[in-house]
């Protein structure tokens, strides 16, 4: 079986670690006055890499907490995976040559394929692309809106670009610690046939075994963030999977 990744989550909004309930702003709880902290927990605690969003770029357009994230980036030893607005060659750069391993690219596939088709070429799988599933169509800007493309549509348009790996997030099942949606991640992986991390719901280690069990389709990983910081889930048990 594939190599699979249990990638905790750091969101980043107003200098804060914090979680959203199904993306929706005025929906938020802090759990870490220092996303540099957090990120430090899940490391001692068996993570291999981070998740990190910066909500507030994701939602103005405007990326704000970089020198948050270079702190992140220059405090671990394992690498970490930065999306959230990210929609300049300027602010890519500046997050890739800042120790940042992969970013992930959302909005700017739609608004900006060639900026999307420059970055894959300068620097390779060091891109990924977010694809938020938002009733059977994919949100951009945040979440705050939703595109006319599917999930797959989307996907396949990024492939073309040159896209290897995306993480696919169904917005109805985010911080709700309901469980994934198994079936639409199944779909998203067989139909576009590339490295894919589900994120979205992931509440327990049973969620955690049936994703690793996808790893035959191409599922290498899988974001937690609520169910971490609630201690719904043990996260050693859960990060113990890293190694297995």
């Amino acid at each position: 079986m594939a190599k699979f990744e249990v990638i905790p989550a750091v969101d980043i909004m107003g200098g804060k670690c914090v979680r959203l309930f199904k993306g929706k702003f005025d929906e938020m709880t802090v759990y870490d006055e220092s996303p540099v902290d957090a990120a430090l927990k899940w490391e001692s605690m068996g993570a291999t890499r981070i998740h990190v969003v910066d909500l507030d770029g994701a939602k103005t357009g405007v990326f704000t907490n970089l020198p948050i994230i270079k702190k992140i980036a220059s405090s671990l030893k394992i690498p970490i995976q930065v999306g959230g607005g990210i929609r300049s060659k300027g602010i890519a750069e500046k997050l890739l040559n800042a120790g940042v391993d992969r970013i992930m690219l959302g909005t700017a596939v739609i608004e900006s394929p060639a900026l999307v088709k420059k970055l894959f070429k300068k620097f390779a799988e060091r891109i990924a692309v977010s694809i938020d599933a938002m009733g059977g169509k994919t949100a951009i800007k945040g979440w705050q809106l939703k595109s006319d493309k599917t999930p797959i549509e989307l996907a396949r348009e990024a492939m073309a670009m040159g896209i290897k790996r995306f993480v696919y997030t169904d917005i109805s099942r985010d911080g709700t610690l309901t469980g994934p949606n198994f079936e639409g991640i199944k779909l998203f992986a067989e139909e576009i046939n590339a490295s894919v991390i589900a994120s979205g719901g992931v509440s327990s280690l049973k969620d955690i075994i049936a994703l690793k069990k996808m790893s035959s389709i191409g599922v290498e990983g899988c974001v937690i963030g609520k169910a971490l910081y609630c201690g719904k889930i043990d996260a050693k048990k859960a990060l113990s999977y890293n190694s297995i």
